[in-house]
C-alpha cells in the first residue's frame, strides 16, 4: 500500500462544480473541490459553527445526567445491603469514569494520524470515537473490526430506551394512567422531534443540548442542597443521617451473591455513562487540544462528584431500612423533603421526580442524536453499510439566523446536516420502541431495552488510567456470568432471565462477526459484486490552524473493482488517499 496505509479521512456532497457552489472556500482549494462524477465532498464545520470549550462540557454533561442517577441507587442497594458498599461502589464508578475519559482524552487526540511529507506523522482528530480508536488497534482482519463495531453501534447506538423512559415519566409527572399505547406514541414523537429538529438546525441542536445540560446540572444542585437542608432539620421529618453514617453499622451484614455485586456495579458505570459523548465530534470541535483536553476532563470530574453528593443526600434523608424494603429512593427522598411542604405533597412528590426524570431522558435523546448520527455517517463511509452514499453525505439547510446572541454576532454560515445518518437513526430507534411492543407493561420494555445498552499526555498515567478502566468493565462482564442465589435469584426473573444481559451483548457482537464474514467473503462473490473488492477514494484537504493541521473537506468514493488475484487482500486496502495542505499535496 505504500505511504498512504495509516491516513484516514471526513464527509458533503456537490451534485456540480460550480464555483457558486463553493462559496466560502479559499481558493487554493477550488481546483480540487470540482468532484468527479460519482464523488462526494463532505465539509467539516467552519467557526463560528464548531463546538467551543463550553458545548463540549456541556454534550459530556448532558449525556451523562440521565435517569441513572435516580433510579440506580435503588437496585445498587437491594445488591449490596449496605452503606458503605454502596458509596464504595459509586466512588468505584466514579473513579473508572475518570480512568475512562484519561483513556478517550488520549485516543481522541491522537488518533487517527495522517502522514504529512517533512513532518511524519500528525494525529488530526475526527468524527467516529471508538469506530477510528478500533481500527488503529486491530488492522487485521481487513474490515473486522469496523463491522463488529459499525454493527453493533447501528443497532444499539439509538434512543429508544430514553424514549420509551422519556413516555413513561411524561405519563406520571402529568398524573395520567401508564398507558402501553400511549408510552410508545410519546417515545416515538419524541425521537421524530430529536431527529427533525438536528436534520434541520445543527446549530440548533447545540444550543438546545447546552440549556439541557445545565438544567440537569441545577437539578443535582437542588437534590444535594435539599439534602444539608434537611439535615440541618428545616423539614418536618428528622434526618436519618446518624443512623445510616454510623461507622459500626455502614458495612453490617453485606450481601454475598457476585451477581448481586455485578448487576450493581454494572449499573452504576451505565449511570456514569456517556463520558465519551465529545469524541464522537472530535472534528467540530474548535482546537480539540485546548477546546477538548481540560473541558472534557473537568466535566467528568464535575458529574463524579455531584454523583456523589447526591448519593450521599439520599442517604442523609432516607434511613437505609426503608431503602432495604425495596422503596423508591430518589421518590421517597422527595416525599421527605417536599412532600412534607404541605398536606398535598405527598402526591405531588412523586410526580416532581416523575418530571426530573422526563427532563433527563429528554436531555439525552437530544445529545445522543446529534453524537449518534456522526458516528453512524462515519461508519457508512467505511463502505460497509447498504445505501452507504446517502448515508455518509450531508445535506445543506437553509441558514436560520437568530440575530445577536450576548457577546458575539452569528454571520450567516449554511448549516450542512447529516440528514440520511438521521434516518437511520430514527428508523433503528422507532424500530426497537415498536419491537418490544408485545410487552403489555412499557416499563418492561424500558427494562429489556436498558439491559442491552450499557497527546501531550503522561505516559504513567495513560497506562494506569487504561488498566483501572479495563478492571471496571471487565468485572460485570464476567460477573454477569454466576447465576444468582437465594432471594436474589427470585427478584431477577421479573422482566427477562439472569442471564439475558450478557447472552444479547455478546449475541450482538457475535451478529457483528457474521456480517463480517458475509461482507468480507460472501458479498464479493454474488451479483454485481461476483469478483470484484470494496475500494473507498478519498482526498483530504487541510488547512492549518492553531499550529496543526485541520481537516476542511474531504472527498469519498466508493468503488467495487476487479479483484487483482484470488485470496489477495491488496484490493480491499487499496485506498487511494491524497492529503493537501491548502491545495497543495503533503506527501
Amino acid at each position: 500500500m505504500g505511504p498512504h496505509e495509516d491516513i484516514d479521512a471526513n464527509v458533503h456532497e456537490l451534485d456540480n462544480g460550480t464555483q457558486e457552489d463553493l462559496i466560502g472556500h479559499d481558493p487554493e482549494d477550488l481546483a480540487f473541490l470540482h468532484p468527479e462524477p460519482g464523488n462526494i465532498v463532505l465539509n467539516n464545520p467552519k467557526p463560528p459553527q464548531r463546538l467551543e470549550w463550553f458545548s463540549v462540557v456541556c454534550i459530556i454533561c448532558n449525556r451523562m445526567i440521565g435517569t441513572g442517577i435516580f433510579s440506580t441507587p435503588t437496585t445498587v442497594i437491594q445488591y449490596t445491603h449496605g452503606v458503605g458498599i454502596t458509596l464504595l461502589f459509586w466512588l468505584g464508578g466514579a473513579i473508572a469514569a475518570m480512568a475512562g475519559i484519561l483513556v478517550y482524552m488520549e485516543f481522541g487526540l491522537t488518533t487517527p494520524r495522517y502522514y504529512f511529507m517533512g513532518q511524519g506523522k500528525i494525529s488530526v482528530p475526527r468524527n467516529g470515537g471508538e469506530l477510528h480508536y478500533l481500527k488503529d488497534i486491530i488492522r487485521r482482519p481487513l474490515f473486522l473490526s469496523t463491522c463488529v463495531f459499525g454493527l453493533t453501534f447501528v443497532l444499539l447506538g439509538n434512543v429508544a430506551t430514553n424514549s420509551i423512559s422519556f413516555g413513561i415519566r411524561v405519563l406520571e409527572a402529568s398524573g395520567k394512567p401508564v398507558d402501553n399505547f400511549a408510552a410508545r406514541g410519546i417515545a416515538i414523537a419524541v425521537v421524530s422531534f430529536a431527529c427533525v429538529f438536528h436534520g434541520t438546525w445543527r446549530q440548533g441542536g447545540i444550543y438546545l443540548n447546552n440549556i439541557f445540560a445545565l438544567i440537569k446540572i441545577t437539578m443535582l444542585l437542588v437534590i444535594i442542597i435539599t439534602g444539608f437542608v434537611s439535615y440541618a432539620g428545616v423539614f418536618k421529618r428528622s434526618a436519618a443521617a446518624s443512623n445510616n453514617f454510623n461507622v459500626h453499622k455502614a458495612f453490617k451484614d453485606p450481601a454475598k451473591d457476585s451477581y448481586g455485586f455485578a448487576e450493581s456495579f454494572l449499573a452504576i458505570l451505565f449511570a456514569f455513562g456517556g463520558f465519551n459523548q465529545a469524541n464522537y465530534v472530535m472534528s467540530e470541535i474548535d482546537n480539540p487540544i485546548r477546546g477538548y483536553k481540560w473541558p472534557a476532563f473537568l466535566a467528568v470530574a464535575w458529574i463524579c462528584i455531584l454523583y456523589m453528593l447526591v448519593n450521599i443526600e439520599y442517604f442523609i434523608v432516607v434511613p437505609v431500612e426503608e431503602q432495604l424494603s425495596g422503596v423508591d429512593v430518589a421518590q421517597t427522598f422527595f416525599e421527605y423533603t417536599f412532600g412534607t411542604i404541605s398536606s398535598a405533597g405527598h402526591n405531588i412528590a412523586p410526580r416532581v421526580l416523575a418530571g426530573f426524570m422526563a427532563v433527563s431522558s429528554l436531555g439525552n435523546i437530544i445529545v445522543m442524536t446529534y453524537t449518534a448520527a456522526r458516528v453512524k455517517q462515519e461508519i457508512a463511509k467505511e463502505g460497509i453499510l447498504p445505501f452507504r452514499r446517502f448515508i455518509s453525505r450531508n445535506f445543506s439547510m437553509p441558514n436560520i439566523l437568530i440575530g445577536k446572541l450576548p457577546g458575539r454576532l452569528l454571520k450567516p454560515v449554511q448549516d450542512e446536516t447529516p440528514i440520511g445518518a438521521l434516518i437511520l437513526h430514527w428508523s433503528l430507534s422507532v424500530l426497537l420502541i415498536l419491537a418490544t411492543g408485545a410487552q403489555k407493561n412499557p416499563d418492561a420494555s424500558y427494562q429489556i431495552l436498558k439491559s442491552r445498552a450499557g497527546s501531550g499526555f503522561n505516559t504513567v498515567v495513560s497506562t494506569v488510567a487504561a488498566a483501572l478502566f479495563t478492571i471496571a468493565n471487565a468485572f460485570p462482564i464476567i460477573a454477569a456470568w454466576i447465576p444468582p442465589t437465594g432471594k436474589l435469584h427470585a427478584s431477577t426473573g421479573i422482566y427477562f432471565p439472569w442471564y439475558a444481559t450478557p447472552t444479547v451483548g455478546w449475541t450482538v457482537i457475535a451478529l457483528g462477526f457474521v456480517y463480517w464474514l458475509v461482507f468480507r467473503y460472501i458479498v464479493p462473490h454474488i451479483g454485481d459484486h461476483k469478483g470484484k473488492k470494496l475500494k473507498v477514494q478519498r482526498k483530504l484537504f487541510f488547512h492549518e490552524e492553531h499550529q496543526y493541521p485541520v481537516q476542511w473537506h474531504e472527498q469519498l468514493k466508493f468503488d467495487w473493482v476487479t479483484s487483482r488475484s484470488s485470496g489477495d487482500d491488496f484490493a480491499w486496502a487499496d485506498e487511494d488517499i491524497e492529503v493537501r495542505v491548502r491545495g497543495q499535496k503533503a506527501l
